[in-house]
């Protein structure tokens, strides 16, 4: 990294502290003991789920919309900001790094504020609309909160973009083809896992929607004897995320004269590139808080789909129409050396 590369990594990262980490904080905090005053004021106990007809289907303390607002708002712009910033600074620290490093600071500054303002809207909302109530069965719809909330969180998102910087891109670096005679075979595969940290967040995720799907459910049926439409909605949400887990955390990675072929255990999802298909392979490293947002299947602005498990060296694969595909995986440079034979191979 030279030194007017390593200047602008700091400004990067500067910025990204105030606006995707301390003012995001305080704005949650600020909501939240705003909300606070007003639950003397709510009905108890408080609406604080609404069905798909409208009206509110799910009633708990006052107290839980300020402590939504603290823990969910607080806590996602935590967790987000702090994994990027964590991971960011490996690249800006002056570390050795043999390969290039894409980080979307900005697009993960945009991602914070757009769930401030779809929470903080949205939340504050479900709270106002219930001041002064008797009883929350009486309180009106709040639909319009959390489309006001969703479209305030995208002009927060476009400033976030705006004001903040992305550190300096490196090229990935592209290996010496392996040289295979028109006869000649070979096979590199690998096992992709995903990094400790990965499993751990996504186990978090999962059990934070599986519990706000019991909650809703025992609410349900302590309140009506019946699950409601929106609790059902929230328990195939579950299932659906307790599933996608399941099938994203390993993932098989295989070369061979056919191209690049990267699996999950039991065959979906998949992708296959062929040799002939191939414009560049290249071996770079992959932050996945900063450049795609997260692990798993993912997709990011100027990288493209990925299978995306932990952080660290991965192969990068262009198709010949300009789309990348990149994987996380142990002994990129060879599995990189040899697709690039097979795909030179495959031109001539």
């Amino acid at each position: 990294m030279t030194a007017s590369q390593y200047t602008g990594a700091e400004e990067a990262l500067r910025r990204f502290r105030w606006v995707g980490l301390c003012v995001p904080l305080a704005v949650h905090l600020a909501l939240a003991l705003v909300q606070l005053a007003q639950v003397p004021a709510l009905p108890d106990p408080a609406a604080i789920h609404w069905g798909a007809a409208g009206g509110p289907d799910g009633f708990g303390p006052a107290w839980t919309l300020p402590l939504l607002t603290a823990l969910v708002g607080g806590g996602t712009t935590l967790l987000v900001a702090g994994l990027a910033l964590v991971g960011a600074r490996g690249g800006a620290s002056g570390r050795t790094r043999r390969h290039g490093q894409r980080m979307s600071l900005r697009m993960l500054a945009a991602v914070i504020w757009w769930e401030v303002g779809l929470l903080g809207v949205g939340l504050s909302a479900s709270v106002f609309a219930q001041v002064g109530l008797d009883d929350a069965r009486d309180a009106p719809p709040v639909g319009w909160g959390m489309a006001a909330g969703f479209a305030v969180g995208v002009a927060l998102g476009i400033a976030a973009w705006l004001v903040t910087i992305d550190p300096p891109h490196e090229e990935g670096e592209r290996p010496r083809p392996v040289a295979l005679a028109t006869h000649e075979r070979a096979v590199w595969a690998r096992t992709a896992s995903m990094a400790p940290a990965g499993i751990a967040l996504l186990a978090v995720s999962a059990a934070a929607v599986i519990a706000i799907a019991l909650v809703t459910a025992s609410l349900d049926l302590a309140q009506s004897g019946a699950l409601s439409g929106g609790t059902w909605i929230t328990i195939a949400a579950a299932a659906l995320v307790t599933f996608l887990v399941g099938v994203g955390c390993v993932f098989r990675v295989r070369v061979d004269e056919a191209g690049l072929t990267v699996r999950a255990p039991i065959g979906w999802p998949r992708v296959r590139i062929s040799a002939s298909d191939i414009r560049a392979v290249e071996v770079v490293l992959v932050n996945p808080m900063a450049e795609y947002g997260g692990w798993g299947w993912r997709c990011a602005v100027g990288s493209g789909w990925g299978v995306v498990l932990r952080a660290g060296e991965a192969l990068r694969v262009t198709r010949a129409n300009g789309k990348a595909f990149t994987v996380t995986v142990d002994d990129a440079d060879t599995a990189a050396a040899l697709l690039a034979g097979f795909a030179e191979r495959a031109r001539a």
